[in-house]
Parts: C-alpha cells; sequence; structure tokens
C-alpha cells in the first residue's frame, strides 16, 4: 500500500485593507468622543475652580491614557484565545467590555481608597 502526498498549495493570502479604513475611523471617533465626553464632564465638575483649566487637559489626557492601558490589557488577556480560534473578535471584546466594567465597578472603589 503506497501512501500518496499531496504537493502543498500556495498559502491564501488575506487582505488586511479589506475593511480596516472603516473599522479605524469608527474606532477614532468612538475614542474622540469618549475623551469629548470627559472634558464636559470635567468642566461641569470644575465650575468656577481656579485652574479648571489645567484640570480638564488633565482629565483628557487621563482618558486617552486609560483607553490604551485598557486596549493593551485587554490584547494580553483574549490574544491568544482569539489566535487560536477558540473565541471570535467580537465575542472577546464583549467578554472583555463585561469584565473591565465588571472589575471597575465591584473593586474600584477598594483600589482607590489605597
Amino acid at each position: 500500500m503506497e501512501i500518496q502526498r499531496q504537493a502543498p498549495s500556495a498559502p491564501q493570502t488575506v487582505n488586511p485593507s479589506r475593511n480596516q479604513g472603516g473599522q479605524r475611523s469608527l474606532r477614532l471617533v468612538l475614542s474622540l468622543v469618549v475623551m469629548a465626553a470627559v472634558a464636559l464632564l470635567a468642566g461641569w465638575k470644575a465650575g468656577d475652580v481656579p485652574g479648571a483649566t489645567f484640570l480638564i487637559v488633565a482629565a483628557v489626557v487621563g482618558a486617552y491614557m486609560a483607553i490604551n492601558i485598557g486596549a493593551n490589557d485587554v490584547a494580553n488577556n483574549v490574544g491568544p484565545a482569539v489566535g487560536s480560534g477558540a473565541l471570535t473578535l467580537a465575542g472577546a471584546i464583549v467578554i472583555a467590555a463585561f469584565f473591565e466594567a465588571g472589575g471597575a465597578l465591584i473593586a474600584g472603589g477598594d483600589v482607590v481608597s489605597t
């Protein structure tokens, strides 16, 4: 009995730029909306406090850093599951959003008080 081997097929090419432009624009717009909301909230809460402009700028920079740190943490945690095919990217984002918000709401006060 002879085993027949098939010739290796050419690797399939994936077009990464297929829908990247629209997704990048959406992510950018959502990030800007969050930072604008933080700026408005900080300005509203600051009122007539001296240095309110500095407070608003600091809040926007903090929001920017929080978005980046959160994205890095989520990528480190769900990257292997998405890469292996155990989770879809959309499923990983939903799970991460649920647990990130839950962790902030449940344990956030204890973290801030330390």
